[in-house]
């Protein structure tokens, strides 16, 4: 477009373009007037939905680990047999069994281990999730900030082209301009009042998402009031990130505690196969009274049980009385069951290691990714705060010039516009690096949620 002058006719001109402002404004959403600070944000996060499904996904795992203590501990039961013979009376006997895995390869306590291992992942799966909460909030804040700044910046460039096209209409009736400037300063109306109607949906659609995830009214939503902060880089050699990334990251944790849980299965597989089926017993009655106590060496576990009389018929004083102890013994020769159970957990094993060395690689990949994405948004702040200063410079010319008498308002206006446009730049600039410093060390196994309730 070329460039025009004032109308010489004054501001007055400009009036009848003020309804379709007034009109378009007041289709704009209710304006945020209360203020909502970012960490205080942070600090409803415990209280939303999303973070709470995330507990309530490991208190399950911690109900799972208690289910196998306690079945691994101390078990008591009672009985009663009762018997009515022909010619001798009927007879009653209580009894008790109490029970307790005691060796190390017991089926219980397997199950315990298991238990703790899957509680270890449910813990790395909440962090995770509550990193990427953390960071989702992060992200619908400054676009909700950026939302804003943009239906700023819409509504400045809808003023100025509004200005330019009564100048170029008066240019156009003073002869001075053409009907194809004309057009095009219309269509530059039309463009900017579509932008402005686009920046207020996206304001509306920004404060409906942020109020969402903190369980808000969007009514109730204040305007965020905290300024996006310029990251630096780690202080660590690249390759030192690499490493802490592997000790820390969820995915690679993960995927070690599953290497532990297949080489769990694959030693418990093969014991079961070597240790033969044997068990000792040892037991003494009297008078219809008896007690035994025996272990089961496969299973790990040991008993102790008695029997007492409490009515007896007329034949039953012939009962065996005294010590007796026993002694079986079974050993697997040909089990093709067990031989089978080995080899699906051989197989279970390698792919669990080849799961770990993809987890690590993938990190690797991540961090590099991460570290590099900082870089670039580092270099993309240093750019947009070089187009700051220069809009900055254009502006103070525009108003000397306007001041000396040659220049107009129009280009102060524009150069205004071109400010806070410069501006808004670099607060996207410098969100997206504050996002990118996040993701990072999201990428390092950090934990963002430590101080807002994360255990």
């Amino acid at each position: 477009m070329s460039l025009v002058k004032d109308d010489p006719s004054g501001g007055g001109a400009l009036n009848k373009f003020l309804p379709s402002i007034a009109i378009l404004l007041a289709l704009a959403p209710p304006a945020l007037t209360q203020s909502l600070e970012l960490p205080q944000a942070l600090q409803a996060l415990p209280n939303t939905l999303d973070w709470k499904s995330a507990d309530l996904n490991y208190e399950s795992a911690v109900r799972q680990l208690e289910a196998a203590l306690a079945a691994q501990g101390f078990k008591l039961s009672g009985g009663a047999d009762y018997t009515l013979r022909e010619g001798s009376g009927s007879g009653l006997t209580v009894s008790g069994t109490a029970s307790l895995g005691v060796l190390p390869w017991s089926s219980s306590a397997d199950a315990v281990r298991s238990a703790e291992r899957a509680l270890e992942r449910a813990a790395l799966t909440r962090r995770e999730a509550r990193n990427n909460l953390y960071i989702a909030l992060h992200t619908q804040y400054f676009n909700l900030r950026q939302a804003q700044t943009d239906l700023a910046l819409a509504q400045a460039t809808l003023a100025l082209r509004e200005r330019q096209l009564q100048i170029v209409t008066a240019q156009n009736q003073a002869g001075s301009a053409t009907l194809s400037e004309l057009l095009t300063a219309q269509q530059n109306l039309d463009a900017a009042r579509s932008s402005l109607l686009s920046a207020q949906g996206a304001l509306e659609l920004a404060r409906l998402t942020l109020a969402g995830t903190l369980g808000l009214n969007p009514q109730q939503l204040g305007s965020p009031t905290t300024p996006p902060e310029e990251p630096s880089l780690p202080g660590e050699s690249l390759e030192a990130l690499l490493q802490r990334a592997l000790a820390a990251r969820s995915d690679v944790l993960r995927a070690l505690s599953q290497l532990r849980d297949a080489e769990e299965n694959l030693a418990s597989a093969e014991r079961d196969r070597l240790i033969p089926n044997a068990s000792m017993s040892a037991a003494y009655s009297s008078s219809g009274n008896s007690v035994s106590a025996g272990l089961n060496f496969k299973s790990g576990v040991a008993s102790l049980s008695a029997a007492l009389p409490v009515l007896q018929g007329t034949g039953s004083g012939l009962q065996a009385q005294g010590y007796s102890l026993g002694l079986s013994l079974s050993v697997p020769i040909f089990d093709p069951v067990s031989d089978s159970r080995i080899r699906t957990a051989q197989t279970a094993l390698q792919a669990a290691r080849q799961a770990l060395e993809t987890a690590r690689k993938a990190a690797e990949l991540d961090v590099r990714q991460k570290y590099q994405n900082l870089q670039t948004a580092q270099a993309a702040i240093a750019a947009a705060r070089a187009a700051l200063n220069t809009a900055n410079q254009n502006l103070r010319t525009a108003q000397a010039r306007l001041q000396a008498g040659t220049g107009t308002s129009v280009e102060v206006q524009a150069a205004q516009v071109s400010q806070l446009q410069a501006q808004r730049n670099l607060e996207a600039a410098l969100i997206q690096a504050q996002l990118a410093a996040l993701a990072l060390q999201n990428a390092l196994g950090a934990d963002f949620t430590a101080t807002l309730g994360g255990r």
